[in-house]
């Protein structure tokens, strides 16, 4: 008999397809700290987080930044476009209906296809924390 290592899924596919929003209209920066903040908030998956904290670094993203990136509202170290998108991230998140002044700001911060793009790439990085959840943070990336 012999000791077989139980099946992963191989979450490669779902996250290259993910990764098409690289190429979106929006500001590589403030993709990436929306993407990283959605996975603070659903939680659940350490490759996933940490996968954007590298993505982070290597676009040059402050690291004082990312550790006040959860207090984000309280801190000064975020250009009005970053608050914007984390206000945006958060309404799609938490799933809590989206106030008049968040919607505004977002609209009056971002083009239609910009915000497209950014409510894509919430939604994308929300659907591989699912996926990782739901198979016990076993997944891979590549």
């Amino acid at each position: 008999m012999t000791s077989e290592r139980p099946k992963r899924i191989d979450a490669t596919d779902i996250y290259h397809t993910t990764r098409a929003v690289r190429h979106c209209s929006l500001d590589p920066s403030i993709r990436c700290l929306a993407e990283l903040r959605t996975s603070q908030i659903n939680g659940g998956c350490d490759n996933c987080e940490n996968l954007r904290v590298s993505e982070a670094e290597a676009l040059g993203i402050d690291a004082d930044k990312l550790r006040e990136l959860a207090r984000w509202a309280d801190s000064d170290r975020f250009t009005a476009r970053e608050r914007a998108a984390l206000a945006w991230c958060e309404s799609f998140t938490h799933f809590r209906p989206v106030d008049a002044s968040t919607r505004m700001m977002a609209i009056n911060t971002f083009s239609p296809r910009e915000l497209a793009d950014l409510t894509l790439a919430i939604e994308l990085t929300s659907t591989m924390s699912r996926v990782a959840r739901h198979m016990d943070n076993d997944v891979r990336f590549g």
